[in-house]
Order: C-alpha cells, then sequence, then structure tokens
C-alpha cells in the first residue's frame, strides 16, 4: 500500500521515498498559531491566496532531502502572491523539538512561516496520513492537490499553474 510505503520511506537514511501526486477536495483547516520565528499565522494572513501547507518534522529524511525544491518554489512562486507555511507533524514516533526545528529552517533558509501542529490536530483534519506531505489549496480555500512524498525542484510551480489555468 502506498501509505504504508510512505511511512516505511521516511525512517530509510536517504531515501527520497515514494512519490503520489493526487488531486484531492474539502476545505483546507484553518491554520493558526504561534510561527517557529516569533511571529503568529492566522487564517487572515492567506486568506484568498493560494496556500501551499508542507507538512513535516525535522527527523525525517524524506523531508530534509526536499528543503531545497522547497525553498526554490517558494522563491519562485512569493512574488506571485502564494502563500507557503510549514507545519511541524509532531506524535506518534516523531518527536516534538521546535528547537530542532528551528535550527533546521535556518540551516536550510527556509523563511516561510511554520507552526508545530500539537497533537497532531491539522493533520487529521486534512487527512494526512504520514510525511511529508504537502498540499495544495486555491484562493477559495479548497484543498486541490496532495503529494505524498517528498517535493520535487518546480513541481509546486506546475501545479499553481494548473490551478491559474483552471481559474
Amino acid at each position: 500500500m502506498v501509505v504504508s510505503a510512505l511511512l516505511a520511506s521516511c525512517s530509510a537514511k536517504g531515501s527520497t521515498g515514494p512519490q503520489l501526486v493526487s488531486r484531492i477536495s474539502g476545505t483546507l483547516p484553518a491554520i493558526s498559531g504561534a510561527s517557529l520565528d516569533g511571529g503568529s499565522l492566522e487564517p487572515a494572513d492567506y486568506r484568498g491566496k493560494v496556500v501551499v501547507v508542507n507538512f513535516w518534522n525535522p527527523d525525517c529524511p524524506p523531508c530534509k532531502k526536499e528543503a531545497p525544491a522547497l525553498r526554490a518554489d517558494w522563491a519562485a512562486l512569493r512574488p506571485l502572491g502564494v502563500q507557503f507555511i510549514g507545519v511541524v507533524y509532531v506524535g506518534g514516533s516523531w518527536p516534538d523539538d521546535p528547537n530542532a526545528a528551528r535550527a533546521f529552517l535556518r540551516s536550510v533558509r527556509l523563511d516561510y512561516p511554520t507552526i508545530v501542529d500539537e497533537g497532531s490536530t491539522l493533520a487529521r483534519e486534512a487527512g494526512i496520513p504520514g510525511i511529508p506531505v504537502t498540499i495544495v489549496a486555491d484562493g477559495s480555500g479548497r484543498m486541490r492537490f496532495q503529494i505524498l512524498g517528498g517535493v520535487k525542484p518546480g513541481e509546486l510551480v506546475g501545479l499553481v499553474s494548473q490551478l491559474s489555468a483552471a481559474g
């Protein structure tokens, strides 16, 4: 099963793991809370924007491997008004270590808002089976795409372009 392969891939050192891009539907859960950079995030900060939400943990090798692709796509899409949000997935075997998450974000130069998903509430509301997972939502707050596994370079730019072409 894809989900079990994905979850197993997060423990394989250096593995990019399997990847599956699929169309999804539903309303993006409200994402809010204290950001790891000391600020805060509220739904009003991204209302009306295309939103890319990346669920990850600093102990997940595929999550670390996808960081350069996230950084490049953030640089390309930020000027277009697309909002990226990081969500540190915790619970189960994934540690809740905000200091490790901050250190990782600094080391890979990811500067979009990132919050910790205490109790995995957001992950459950969004139907996240494991990590890494990235969701792309349209400007009306509808989830449109889900990437199970690490993001590849240019992939988010392509998905956002599909949203723009669809109107």
